[in-house]
């Protein structure tokens, strides 16, 4: 029998690489890691590799990816790793998802490109849509619990992911997939490898690809492309150069996810209740498909009535707004060719305006991002290498939202405020109408960076390395209000950042926040690698130093109880005044009275810097036993510090790093035919930082919330008996519990309103609690046959129940999932390098929710009857796993 193992890849064609590490300087310092049998390469079983490391690491390379559905993100074939669980919004991977690692979130996990940092450098968030085609990677590599010692990271207590993009084949050679599927999927992608083109041996590739597909509910679709590039040239003694290049364009509209109130509504308490505790938590998911339909059924709206503006108060059906047409009068807010609508408002009440806010239209997700990466390594002397590897990265992206101004607000006028004053922003000649914008939160990001390392190796047995990473990454974060045209839909995508701005009575740009923010880091590591006894017994030990800072630039007032951002030329003062009157200025040291802050109290702009620095060590070993058998173990320091985002909800945050102590030890057993690892782990992690409103305050911080204890083991085995099968299996159980309980505020007053002599603390009993979305038992595997012509693949995976709060008062059942695969490789039958392959998503179209947005609590907490608490509860909200969906493509290499 034949079988086309990715002839027709790209990526096959490349030669197999000895490294399964982030940077150019840890591919170096690892590629003793590589396992060898006899005098062959031992590449793994069908994609699935077991590096011989010292830490508790699972690599994937193309052969297993392209397995998988093309175009879909890359994070989600790591759903064939031990300890990983990835849940997405949409079946293609273009919508977005949602990662955790051994029961820590995708904000504490470090993710990286060729070893360029991806996570968002203000709230360190993973944005699973914007990675690279599936096509182009090399492979991808996980680092549970731990980092590499030159990681360009701020959040890697969770530990790290890191893809790596193939390298230009030798020869010439074009690659074109097209792939149709349901719900109207269709995308194309093309590689062109240039071959060697020049008499140095210099090689490069240049890719594109498009992708749409429409939600599977609901009004909206997702729209995707991205081009790529390559150029690398080999020099002598395996030095080279490299430089690279990615673009990714993305336009999503988001899926509507039921909170829990929302699932209540639809499907009754009977089967939703309306309380819950630890002992006895609501329970969600698992509905039939009569259920299912309902919950399917709350979605965004497809459409939004609106009016054409005119004089005087309106009462519209809908809401918009636009820039006043010259026909429609002048006004401070420019002109555009179309006439603007309105939405209007009985005496200018906007309780008696008719909402649109779920209008599919204002909630998207655009998107624009690329970076360059530079990866260098050359031989000073013998046996002293230097490494150097720079990138620079552009973000453009926000969110979506709408909201609406009264004319005559306060904010609107800015210094210019009278009673009867007002701005026109509908061009009818008054000042009378309510109008709903655009509010977007635009996020504008250009970020450096440098990895370089100094590897020496002393002799065979012993290496010495010194490394250096920065990155600089400066962060602007605007919320240019934008208009809507007649039909509701916004100007400008960016709202008025590039489309017509809003302006108030003095001519500024109206926003909603207007900040710059600076994160930089600057590191020094070492590393030492030496092979005792026969090179039976490899220790690795290294020390990471990181210096981070943090430079905040606030432009607008700072609402107190909610740190979210003013922005007017309104003069305040500083005393306390009637909501109805507008804001004051507290200062920086201002203690709320009893009862908490007032609503109008903010926060001048404010100016502020962080610096955190922690050393970071790590030591490990491998020992070989006998052939293919070794042990090995690790322990590592890990750190995250705090998000840049929060540090602005007040001048002064004061909150101590994340910190964790990683312990990994196992064993594993590697052949060409056989990769296995078996693995326990204990993490404890310090510090943990929530956000939670503070009752007693009147507002919202970030506290450090004590530990959190987390074991566990993960295990899995790939296994090629015959040339024509291969298996494998994995299992994973996660203990992740928190340590303290929350404070969540005071109670004040007694039942009958009286006030307190002292103030009664209210708890969330979070101790001994499961850390919520981590699921305890997961295991799954995939089997692969091979008959003739046609590979068949088969893959599942069961992930048990989660916990949607922090309380444990919401328990969302577990889920099964089934994928199949089949490749019909018609070089059997002459046509060289074609191959067609169905994918089929979700088989048994399993009903289950995927993302949870959780919160520390679901329903009301107060520590008595006697005491009377404000309201608490919150509404965690479930992302609905995609159907089942089915999807074709060919690809064709020439």
């Amino acid at each position: 029998m034949k079988k086309l193992l990715l002839l027709c890849s790209a990526a096959s064609i490349v030669a197999p690489t000895a490294a399964f590490a982030q940077s150019t300087g840890s591919q170096e310092t690892e590629k003793d890691t590589i396992v060898v049998t006899g005098n062959r390469v031992n590449n793994g079983v069908d994609g699935v590799v077991v590096p011989d490391t010292t830490k508790a690491k699972a690599v994937i390379t193309q052969e297993l990816i392209a397995r998988q559905a093309p175009g879909q993100t890359i994070l989600n074939t790591l759903n064939l790793v031990p300890g990983v669980n990835f849940t997405q919004s949409d079946a293609y991977g273009s919508a977005g998802g949602n990662i955790r690692i051994r029961g820590f979130d995708g904000n504490r996990i470090s993710l990286t490109f060729d070893g360029v940092p991806l996570n968002d450098s203000g709230n360190y968030a993973i944005f699973s849509n914007q990675q690279l085609d599936p096509e182009l990677i090399e492979q991808v590599n996980v680092n549970l619990g731990v980092t590499d010692v030159d990681s360009p990271t701020a959040s890697a207590a969770g530990g790290t992911i890191n893809y790596r993009t193939i390298i230009p084949t030798n020869d010439m050679n074009v690659r074109v997939v097209t792939g149709l599927g349901q719900y109207d999927y269709q995308r194309g992608f093309l590689l062109l490898n240039t071959g060697r083109f020049t008499s140095f041996g210099t090689k490069a590739f240049i890719a594109a690809s498009r992708a749409h597909n429409a939600k599977f509910k609901g009004p909206g679709d997702n729209n995707k492309w991205q081009v790529n590039g390559r150029i690398y040239q080999p020099l002598s003694n395996g030095d080279f150069i490299s430089v690279a290049g990615n673009y990714n364009h993305n336009r999503n509209n988001f899926y509507r996810n039921p909170g829990l109130s929302d699932l209540r509504n639809l499907l009754g308490s009977t089967i939703v209740a309306s309380t819950g505790s630890a002992t006895s938590p609501a329970i969600v998911g698992g509905y039939d498909d009569t259920q299912s339909d309902l919950v399917n059924s709350l979605e965004n709206l497809s459409s939004c009535n609106l009016t054409v503006p005119g004089p005087g108060t309106q009462n519209a059906n809908g809401f918009t707004s636009g820039t006043p047409a010259v026909t429609f009068g002048s006004g401070p807010n420019g002109t555009l060719p179309v006439a603007p609508a309105v939405l209007g408002s009985i005496n200018n009440n906007p309780a008696n305006v008719q909402s649109c806010t779920n209008y599919y239209n204002l909630r998207i997700n655009p998107s624009n991002t690329g970076n360059i990466r530079g990866q260098s390594r050359f031989t000073l002397t013998k046996g002293l290498i230097l490494t150097v590897d720079p990138s620079f990265q552009y973000v453009l992206a926000n969110g979506g939202g709408t909201t609406t101004f009264a004319e005559n607000a306060r904010q609107l006028q800015g210094s210019r405020f009278s009673a009867t004053g007002g701005v026109d922003l509908n061009g009818d000649g008054d000042v009378r109408d309510t109008i709903r914008v655009f509010s977007p939160n635009n996020t504008n990001t250009r970020r450096i960076g440098l990895t370089s390392s100094l590897i020496w190796d002393l002799n065979p047995d012993h290496r010495v390395r010194v490394a250096y990473t920065y990155d600089r990454a400066h962060h602007r974060q605007t919320g240019e209000y934008g208009y809507l045209d007649n039909n509701g839909n916004p100007e400008s995508v960016f709202g008025g950042r590039n489309g017509h701005p809003i302006l108030d009575a003095n001519g500024n740009v109206l926003q909603q926040r207007d900040r710059t923010s600076i994160a930089s880091l600057n590191q020094l590591s070492g590393e030492y690698i030496g092979h005792f006894f026969d090179r039976r017994l490899m220790i690795d030990a290294g020390l990471r130093s990181p210096w981070f800072k943090r430079d905040l630039d606030n432009h607008c007032n700072a609402i107190v109880t909610s740190g979210f951002g003013y922005c007017s030329s309104e003069v305040l003062g500083t005393t306390p005044i009637p909501t109805s009157a507008g804001n004051f200025i507290v200062p920086v040291n201002y203690v709320p009275p009893p009862g908490g802050a007032p609503s109008n109290a903010v926060y001048a702009p404010f100016k502020a810097q962080y610096k955190y620095h922690k050393l970071l060590p790590n030591i490990g070993f491998t020992y070989k036993v006998i052939d293919n058998v070794s042990i090995f173990g690790n322990y590592a320091k890990g750190f995250s510090a705090p998000r840049t985002d929060n540090l602005y909800r007040a001048p002064v945050v004061n909150v101590t790093p994340e910190s964790t102590d990683a312990f990994d030890g196992g064993v594993r057993y590697t052949t060409r035919q056989v990769q296995a690892q078996a693995t326990v782990w204990k993490i404890n992690y310090a510090n943990r930082i929530v956000t939670s409103f503070d009752q007693a305050l009147g507002i919202s911080v970030d506290r450090n919330v004590g530990k959190v204890k987390s074991w566990g083991f993960d295990g899995s085995v790939a296994v090629k008996p015959i040339r024509q099968v291969a298996l494998l299996g994995l299992v994973s159980y996660t203990k992740a519990t928190l340590q303290q309980d929350i404070l969540l505020g005071y109670a004040t007053q007694s039942s009958t309103g009286a006030t307190l002599a002292t103030p009664v603390p209210i708890i969330a009993p979070t101790a001994g609690k499961m850390v919520p979305e981590t699921p305890k038992w997961q295991y799954g595997g995939r089997a692969e046959v091979t008959l003739g012509p046609v590979d068949l693949g088969i893959q599942a995976k069961r992930v048990s129940s989660r916990f949607a709060t922090d309380v444990n008062d919401v328990n969302v059942k577990g889920y099964t999932t089934v994928d199949l695969d089949a490749r019909i490789n018609l070089d059997y039958f002459g046509a060289k390098g074609v191959y067609a392959q169905l994918n089929v998503l979700n088989l048994l179209d399993e009903h289950y929710f995927g993302n949870l947005s959780t919160q520390i609590n679901a329903f009301q907490i107060c520590p008595s009857t006697t005491v009377r608490c404000a309201n608490n509860t919150n509404n965690p909200n479930f992302t609905v796993g995609a159907p089942r969906t089915v999807l074709g493509s060919v690809s064709i290499t020439f």
